[in-house]
């Protein structure tokens, strides 16, 4: 792999990082507020995951940004990105006017995953090569 093609990998794998970390740690100055509309959007024991997920994003997306296990943050904030994602932009379910912003926000989480997927996968062919 040419320096240019490393170089480009390392800023959109930190690139991707670092839009989990800023959300994370939004989430940590926003505490209260953002557990009330967890709570109020159905999520049971909404403080309890807002910490899980404050866990997530902060800690998976340091790793990202610094290559530290790269590929099982990765892994994790897939994962975690499924639930999110069908919970909160359920544009199938999502009224006239919210319906073109749930949808949005649906594929760009899409992207996101493809995105943490590629890493995976990427990080899985730097390990054995």
């Amino acid at each position: 792999m040419d320096n240019n093609t490393k170089l480009a990998y390392l800023a959109s794998r930190a690139l991707i990082g670092a839009l989990f970390f800023i959300s994370g740690l939004g989430k940590v100055f926003a505490f209260s507020y953002v557990a009330g509309w967890m709570a109020s959007s159905g999520v049971p024991l909404a403080s309890v995951l807002l910490a899980i997920t404050i866990i997530i994003e902060v800690g998976g997306g340091l790793m990202l940004i610094t290559g530290l296990q790269a590929r099982w943050s990765a892994l994790a904030i897939a994962l975690f990105t499924i639930p999110v994602t069908i919970v909160f932009h359920a544009f199938w379910s999502a009224d006239a006017a919210n319906f073109q912003n749930q949808l949005t926000q649906f594929l760009k989480n899409l992207a996101i995953f493809g995105g943490l997927i590629l890493v995976f996968q990427r990080e899985k062919s730097q390990v054995s090569a």
